[in-house]
């Protein structure tokens, strides 16, 4: 009876043991697959690269430092269309290119990881060469390079959360590169729209009974914060539903972005570097902004885009400035079932939104 049971006993330990040993196959196989990235070709009915398109990872040198683009279209000869990602440091491409890329139809999309980002991110950077100035001279760069050549005269600009801080500023400065200025989740005043998140986060946590989320949101108040803390009021906006209106896990998130072949499990560590790096370089800069001290007036056709149930950016303060921005053409529009991102959210208004943006100012036919 020992010996019987000893054998069971090892015999369940052997079960563990192969299971343990599959798993560890899977994930070494796993890795394999997407540790080495790419973008895929377009192709024509026949299997064959469809002749005239785009679809290259690309580093240009931009403010002297070298930066990841992908650019990619079923026509290069189509207008250029350059997203400016949230964060700060926080890589869009996978997200971009998992729910966005039909617009690579009608556009070549530039998906560009700003300095400090994703697979721009090297630890040789110097925190203090990280400032909104930089990195929009930065996009001023890249749209020069892409203008020459693409021999095009114009770009349609989309920035999202934080990048609209890069985006606006840009957007003020060089309107005869712009065809439209887009923004996605207008920053305004960082201060008071955070003020604005961890009021709606306490009630919303208070209401739950979420005595977790009550302790620290209380422990650090409103604003102003140190970088500590906004980290931990955007948690909780976050962990309470103000930044996805209908929730995702972060896992949910992590593998929409490894199902994108641009982004694999090796970039995970860039990744997070990049962004902590980021955030931590551009904070002071970034807690102090406001746009409606810098820019009332615009040369170019603007563009807000706003989530309804976004926590995050309040997208009450971005519908105020917009009232009183001066522009030869200028739109609000609302997505009713989106918070922060209604790009990703709903990606199938916003796509067919940005074909008639670019109709709207001539960019398309």
């Amino acid at each position: 009876m020992r010996m019987k049971t000893q054998n069971k006993r090892f015999s369940r330990i052997g079960r563990i043991g192969i299971g343990m040993v599959n798993l560890a196959v899977v994930c070494v196989v796993l890795l394999a697959f997407t540790a080495k990235t790419s973008t895929p070709e377009f192709e024509d009915s026949d299997g064959n690269v469809l002749q005239g398109s785009i679809a290259e990872e690309r580093r240009f040198e931009l403010g002297g430092v070298e930066q990841t683009v992908y650019l990619r279209g079923r026509d290069r000869t189509a207008p250029i269309l350059v997203f400016v990602h949230g964060g700060p440091g926080a890589t869009a491409t996978p997200f971009l290119r998992t729910f966005n890329s039909d617009l690579e139809n009608d556009f070549v999309v530039a998906y560009w990881d700003q300095r400090g980002t994703s697979k721009s991110y090297d630890e040789s950077l110097d925190p203090a060469d990280m400032t909104i100035a930089q990195i929009t001279a930065d996009l001023d760069d890249l749209i020069d390079q892409l203008l020459a050549e693409f021999d095009q005269e114009q770009v349609l600009l989309a920035a999202h959360s934080w990048g609209t801080i890069v985006g606006i500023e840009y957007a003020a400065a060089n309107p005869q590169k712009l065809a439209a200025y887009i923004a996605i989740s207008q920053t305004t005043g960082q201060i008071e729209s955070d003020e604005i998140g961890y009021e709606w986060a306490l009630a919303e946590a208070r209401a739950a009974g979420n005595e977790n989320a009550i302790t620290q949101l209380e422990e650090i108040g409103t604003p102003e914060y140190t970088i500590e803390e906004f980290y931990t009021q955007r948690r909780w906006v976050n962990v309470l539903g103000g930044g996805l209106y209908e929730h995702q896990s972060d896992l949910a998130l992590l593998r929409t972005a490894l199902s994108a072949s641009e982004f694999g499990w090796t970039d995970l560590r860039s990744f997070f570097q990049g962004n902590r790096f980021s955030s931590e370089a551009l904070w002071d800069e970034q807690q102090a902004y406001d746009a409606r001290e810098r820019h009332q007036s615009f040369e170019t056709p603007i563009y807000f885009i706003n989530g309804r149930y976004d926590r995050l950016i309040s997208p009450d303060l971005s519908a105020e400035y917009f009232d009183t921005i001066q522009a030869p053409q200028k739109e609000l529009i609302w997505f009713e079932q989106s918070a922060h991102s209604p790009l990703f959210e709903q990606p199938e208004k916003f796509n067919q939104l940005m074909i008639e943006i670019g109709q709207e100012t001539g960019m398309l036919p």
